[in-house]
């Protein structure tokens, strides 16, 4: 199913408009568990290989959810869904039926903000990082297709990862084995890339309405996604002279995605001189030299926890003392204040 179908199936009722909260719902817990790769097991001599969800049966089973709830816990595991059939096209899909059910319904949609007559957007903020995650659809978007070439494709990630540090553990096809090859590559084939510039825009169109409706230090971490979206397009924007090589044969990945999220958004920063000499020379340049060192470390030490605390520090950056110190040591903010002359 396409995302106008689900979006035209999560029309809401008048009286309810983002229906019930279906939690304990069998139908939600059942779709859950579908979502759960099967781990290898063995018995004996035998051994069974581990099997991966039906990604179309979790697309089933969580758009019929949608005909009775809106919900960011069943959107999430649509988007993942759909990311895994369809690549980036689905990816875009699933972040436009999030965005379009907090501007539309930021009040009703699940799981709710306000509980009981009481605050907590915890849960509301949790789903939310989901969509963006380093495990999951974040996993899910580095195996992503960005280009198609005659003889094979190269991934999101891998992408990204020959971009940032120019050189990929993974055996790239030909013509796209060195970056400057893929930035000739990207160059080339960049008015059918928009999607790259679209999903950069979809995500800061979200974290724009949480951090208006609750504030900045609410919005979840991101980076493990727009981290490889910034290094791509930031290749897709550099001038000529620095995107030398071949790009013969060079297809986008040519997927669909619903009409209505198909408005481009500009990356997050634009490349400045100091960035061609390896100079830092502004903010944009630290955050593109952090996304390159978690690029490396994901490639090359996958189990170094370093990504973790260095995309946190990218977070970081974006707030003032005020907002770090609650994001760090909530505890120790009435003392803040207290100090600061901003009590009660």
């Amino acid at each position: 199913m396409e995302y106008a179908a689900v979006r035209a199936s999560n029309e809401p009722a008048p009286t309810h408009p983002c229906g019930a909260n279906l939690e304990y719902d069998t139908a939600f817990i059942e779709l859950q568990q579908a979502a759960i790769s099967k781990r290898e097991q063995q018995f004996g001599d035998a051994v069974i290989a581990a099997v991966p969800p039906d990604w179309r049966q979790v697309e089933r089973q969580a758009t019929r959810l949608l005909e009775r709830t809106t919900d960011l816990r069943v959107i999430a595991l649509l988007t993942l869904a759909w990311t895994e059939i369809d690549g980036l096209a689905g990816y875009a899909n699933g972040l436009a039926l999030a965005a379009d059910a907090l501007e539309r319904h930021w009040d009703e949609v699940h799981p709710q903000v306000e509980s009981a007559g009481e605050s907590d957007p915890m849960a509301r903020v949790n789903a939310l990082a989901s969509l963006t995650d380093a495990q999951t659809l974040g996993a899910s978007l580095r195996n992503a297709t960005l280009l198609h070439v005659q003889t094979g494709a190269i991934t999101l990630g891998d992408a990204a990862t020959l971009l940032a540090n120019g050189t990929t553990r993974t055996i790239l096809p030909a013509p796209l084995e060195d970056a400057a090859a893929l930035r000739s590559a990207l160059k080339a084939a960049h008015a059918e890339l928009g999607i790259v510039h679209t999903l950069l825009g979809m995500i800061k169109r979200t974290e724009s309405r949480v951090a208006t409706m609750l504030d900045a230090s609410w919005v979840p971490d991101s980076s493990a996604v727009t981290g490889m979206l910034r290094i791509v397009a930031e290749a897709m924007r550099e001038p000529e002279a620095a995107a030398s090589g071949r790009a013969e044969h060079i297809e986008p990945n040519g997927q669909r995605f619903g009409q209505r999220i198909g408005e481009r958004s500009e990356p997050a920063f634009v490349p400045v001189a100091a960035a061609q000499t390896g100079t830092l020379g502004s903010r944009a340049d630290a955050v593109r030299a952090l996304d390159q060192v978690c690029a490396y470390l994901e490639a090359a030490e996958p189990a170094h926890p370093a990504p973790l605390l260095i995309r946190r520090a990218q977070r970081l950056l974006q707030m003032n003392f005020h907002d770090i110190v609650r994001d760090m040591v909530p505890e120790a903010l009435p003392q803040i204040e207290a100090l600061a002359g901003r009590t009660g």
